[in-house]
């Protein structure tokens, strides 16, 4: 996004620069959860799922960087045939962080499966 897009983009915001920086945290984390929420994931394709993520989510406007873990709960025990060795990824398999930076304010979030809320939280860690 050009400075100039940017410029343009903002004027459709009735909200503070940190109001700003975290709605685009929420966006970018609530992506990453929904587009890949369904995905096969089998112990072949672990890793690539992962940097897929982390790569896409990059990639937005306004990210200085995202990491995400894939615990694979639901493979272990599964026979090893070559049509039936993967699961989907679910929310209670996924760790990530997002940081973005929104004109000098920084924010991380996180999307975290709670088990005592039985849910995939995604939450504001810090602004600043």
């Amino acid at each position: 996004m050009t400075d100039n897009m940017d410029e343009e983009a903002d004027s459709y915001f009735e909200c503070t620069d940190s109001e700003r920086a975290a709605f685009e945290l929420g966006i970018k984390l609530g992506a990453l959860f929904h587009q890949f929420i369904g995905a096969p994931v089998s112990e072949k394709n672990i890793d690539i799922l992962k940097e897929a993520m982390e790569k896409t989510t990059e990639r937005q406007a306004f990210v200085k960087k995202a990491t995400v873990q894939i615990v694979p709960r639901g493979l272990e025990g599964r026979k090893n045939s070559a049509f039936y060795d993967y699961t989907t990824l679910s929310g209670d398999m996924l760790e990530a962080a997002v940081e973005v930076e929104y004109k000098g304010i920084k924010a991380k979030g996180r999307l975290k499966y709670i088990e005592e809320l039985d849910y995939p939280l995604m939450y504001i860690e810090y602004i600043e």
